[in-house]
Formats: C-alpha cells, sequence, structure tokens
C-alpha cells in the first residue's frame, strides 16, 4: 500500500511540474510585482513610486509582499515560479505540522489533504507566478490555527502574536484581509465573544497609529468603489463592450456578471471547478472550529458570488483558494466515514471533477503558449531597442505588466494601489474614444494585439499614426510628432486633489 501512496504521489507532482511549465508562459501578475521590487531596490523608498504606470497615483497595495521581495536575492528570480512553489510547500509544510499534532501518525487523513492540496485546480491555477495571494494565504492559515489553540484552550498568549500577525495580514492581501474579517464576525457571533472582533479592532488601531494605514485605506476604498460602479464588466471585452466602440448585444465569454441564468450558472460551474472537494465538505459539514470555518468561507464565497452588492469585494470563486487549506485542516480534524457508498461516490465525483478541470485547464494552456509565442518577444524586443517612443497604450490590457517590465517604458495602465478614477474611463470598457486618450495623456504610441480588436484600424483615426513594427499578430504604432513629455488632463488632477 505504501508502495501505491507513493506512486500516486509522484505521478501528481509530474503532472504539476507538467503544468507550471506552461503556466509559467502566462504570467501577469509576477511582471508587476518584479518592476515593484526592482523600484524597492533603487530607489531605497518603501512604498516605492513607479512612473512606467501612467495611470497609478501611488504604489498604496498591501505592502509587505513587495517589501518581502525586494529582501531577496537577484538569483532566486532567475526562476521566478519557483519561489511561489516554495511557499506553497510552506504552506502544505504548515498544515502537515498540524496533521501530526492531531493524528501523530500517518494517516489516510493526512494523505487524502496532501493529495487534495496538490490536485486542486485553483491552486494549480495560481501558484505559478510571483502574486501576493499565496503570503497572505500563508498568514491567514496561521491566524486560523492560532485562534484554534486560543478557543480550545484558552491561550491568552496567543492574543498578542495573532494582533501582530493581523497586522501583517492587513498590509499582504486585500482579499485575504475582507474573508478574515468575515470570519471573525462569524466567529464572534457564534462564540459570543468580542475577542476575535476585538482584536482586529487592536490591529486597525495599531496601523493607523504607527504603520499609516490611511492610505492603505484609502486605496482599497478606491478600488472596492470602483468595482462596485463596474461590477457588471468584470470580464468585459474592453471595446466590443463599449458604450462607443460596442457591438449591440455583445456579451464576451470572460464575462463573470450579469442578470441572466446562463451567467450564474458559469459562476457555479466556475466555483465547483476551482476547488470540486467542496462538494464533498458541503455533504460531510460538522459544525466543529474548523466547520466553522468552512462554513464563513463558503457563505462568502456565495454571498460574493451572488448578492450584487458584495461583488466588489473580489469575484468570489477566488477565495475557493484559502478554502483548500481550510477543508484540509477540517477533514483531518474531523471524524469522518470514508467508506459509506454515498463518500465513497462523493470522493469518486470530486477526482472526477478535479482531473477533468485540471484536463481542461492544460490544454488551454498548451493552446495558450502556441499564441504566446515567440511573436510577442519579438514586438517587445524591438519596442525595447526603439528609443523614439514611450507612453504606450497596449491593447489589450493583459499586456502592459510585462511591456513594461521587459522594456522600461511607461504604459497606459494602472490598477495597482491608487488611481481607479483615473483608470476607470479606459477599463474594464473605453468610454471615450482613442484619440482623446491619446490628446488627454500625450500618449506616444499604441501596441496592439490584431486579433482581440481587428476593427482599430477602422474605429480609430490612422493618420495620426506611424506604423513602425508589424508581424502576423502584433503591430506598434508611432503617434506623428509626438514629444516625450508628461501630461496628466485637468480632469484626472481634480480626481485626487487630496493626494499630496
Amino acid at each position: 500500500m505504501s508502495l501505491l501512496l507513493i506512486f500516486i504521489l509522484i505521478f501528481i507532482l509530474f503532472i504539476r511540474l507538467k503544468l507550471l511549465k506552461n503556466c509559467s508562459l502566462q504570467a501577469v501578475d509576477q511582471f508587476y510585482w518584479l518592476n515593484y521590487r526592482n523600484s524597492v531596490n533603487q530607489q531605497k523608498m518603501f512604498p516605492p513610486k513607479i512612473p512606467i504606470y501612467i495611470l497609478d497615483v501611488k504604489q498604496w497595495y498591501p505592502p509587505l509582499f513587495g517589501y518581502f521581495l525586494s529582501k531577496l536575492p537577484d538569483r532566486i528570480f532567475k526562476h521566478s515560479i519557483i519561489l511561489t512553489q516554495i511557499l506553497s510547500l510552506i504552506r502544505l509544510t504548515i498544515i502537515i505540522i498540524f496533521f501530526f499534532y492531531i493524528k501523530k501518525s500517518f494517516s489516510f487523513e493526512i494523505f487524502l489533504g496532501i493529495i487534495i492540496y496538490l490536485t486542486s485546480p485553483i491552486l494549480v491555477y495560481y501558484d505559478n507566478q510571483i502574486n501576493s495571494r499565496i503570503l497572505g494565504a500563508i498568514i491567514l492559515d496561521i491566524l486560523i490555527l492560532l485562534f484554534y489553540f486560543y478557543f480550545q484552550f484558552l491561550y491568552i498568549s496567543l492574543l498578542i502574536p495573532i494582533i501582530i500577525l493581523t497586522i501583517f495580514l492587513i498590509y499582504t492581501h486585500k482579499m485575504c484581509h475582507q474573508l478574515y474579517l468575515f470570519i471573525l464576525i462569524g466567529l464572534s457571533i457564534y462564540y459570543k465573544t468580542i475577542i476575535p472582533i476585538g482584536i482586529y479592532s487592536i490591529a486597525i488601531i495599531i496601523s493607523f497609529l504607527f504603520f499609516n494605514y490611511k492610505k492603505y485605506l484609502l486605496a482599497h476604498i478606491d478600488i472596492v468603489t470602483f468595482w462596485h460602479r463596474n461590477k457588471y464588466k468584470l470580464g468585459a471585452h474592453q471595446f466590443y463592450e463599449s458604450p462607443i466602440y460596442g457591438k449591440k448585444n455583445f456579451v464576451y465569454k470572460n464575462r463573470i456578471h450579469g442578470k441572466n441564468l446562463k451567467l450564474w450558472l458559469k459562476k457555479i460551474a466556475l466555483i465547483i471547478g476551482m476547488f470540486p472537494f467542496m462538494i464533498f465538505l458541503i455533504f460531510n459539514l460538522k459544525f466543529n472550529y474548523f466547520g466553522l470555518i468552512i462554513f464563513f468561507t463558503l457563505l462568502f464565497i456565495f454571498l460574493t458570488s451572488f448578492v450584487p452588492f458584495l461583488y466588489c469585494l473580489g469575484m468570489g470563486a477566488l477565495y475557493t483558494y484559502n478554502l483548500v487549506s481550510f477543508s484540509i485542516l477540517y477533514i483531518v480534524y474531523t471524524r469522518i466515514d470514508y467508506h459509506t457508498c454515498e463518500n465513497i461516490f462523493l470522493l469518486f465525483l470530486t477526482f472526477l471533477l478535479t482531473s477533468i478541470n485540471i484536463l481542461k485547464f492544460y490544454n488551454g494552456l498548451k493552446q495558450k503558449s502556441k499564441q504566446k509565442d515567440i511573436l510577442l518577444e519579438q514586438a517587445i524586443d524591438f519596442l525595447k531597442k526603439y528609443k523614439d517612443i514611450d507612453r504606450i497604450l497596449v491593447i489589450p490590457f493583459q499586456l502592459p505588466d510585462e511591456i513594461a517590465y521587459k522594456t522600461a517604458k511607461k504604459v497606459f495602465w494602472g490598477a495597482h494601489g491608487l488611481g481607479f478614477k483615473w483608470l476607470e474611463p479606459y477599463f474594464p470598457v473605453f468610454k471615450v474614444k482613442v484619440e482623446d486618450a491619446i490628446q488627454d495623456w500625450n500618449l506616444g504610441g499604441v501596441f496592439l494585439q490584431k486579433n482581440y480588436w481587428p476593427e482599430f484600424f477602422e474605429k480609430v483615426n490612422q493618420k495620426l499614426f506611424d506604423k513602425i513594427y508589424e508581424n502576423d499578430k502584433y503591430v506598434i504604432l508611432k503617434v506623428k510628432n509626438w514629444k516625450n513629455e508628461d501630461k496628466i488632463p485637468d480632469w484626472a488632477k481634480e480626481n485626487y486633489k487630496c493626494v499630496e
């Protein structure tokens, strides 16, 4: 039996490595964090200024992850995907330590937990590039465990490390912070104690008094209110759903929210697809401590997925990233009979759906890898060497972070801290003419993925540009008679007059 278990683990690790090789070609978030790290190291200032993002006012996203990256040696970033895997392994190790604290020896539950962790589609999907979610998840996992020991044994001495780690979490990841606050409210109500919410309040007060949390809260409010105003445009096509350039009744395949049944079913499929093991959990949920954590997390996932007022707190399916570790802690802590016909069927269904989703993800990656191609690298390489162009509008907005990192040129993009009122006329959909954006911000050129918006050549005045580069997929246009000067339109200055 032990040889069979070892074989299963080796096979799963092989599949993970195969996926990671393709995932690394699709990285997006990590280019921002690499820019952030380089800026911190160059400026010796924290948070840094990153002027290459034209539509960012201030880099006021929770900064702890960026600080952490700035302290790591350069050689780690030659193979940056390894860093996230190390952090993911640390997360799993914390869970395994708790396993052996509870079970004292290796058990089926421990093996099952490791398999679930290694095969959960949400982790396969997200743990493939540098992003702050993984560090936030590690801190949140530790906090959940510390609260377990507090409620189980009333260790008052744990309250100090809980307060400290709460402060760390607040400064690490916005969505982990939001979920943590929701869980604390739930624990306070269930246990009829103000301790959880009181600890959070103390952490917030300390953050305001000593760590200038006001500016990070301002940025947090900025993004939440932005997505509240634009909640039905999450995942929209930037031009085909534009009030100026849009196609009548067009709904992009990546759209998340809407008022029709098809999009609701799509969200349910997405939530379950991210973490199919939740089906088993729902049918085996018991209200012990970790069962409560599962319940509150599932509730938050469905509230942020199906209650329009809460859409602004982030795509609900992404909170399954935190649900994975909570679920593994639950199954090790809770006595569950795995030999019933019902549970055997549920486990079979769970791993069948997991396999289907990973295979679908892998096939999608292979397709994208063929597209993400040498043609993009060639276009970026040309842009890097071409000196007489800067302040570039990149279409679509999935590419600006990579282009900014690889060329060191300014891009017409933001969404990294404070500045969503600057971004709003152009994202999630373009609400003004491209020509007006170019004039307002003195943009020097356009980097276009042609198959994303082929109508660009009909809808935008081509007399403005000289074509300086083109291949089968990308074209780079330079604005005629352009002079390299920074420019912020008056309406944009008015939006953030309160910021020094």
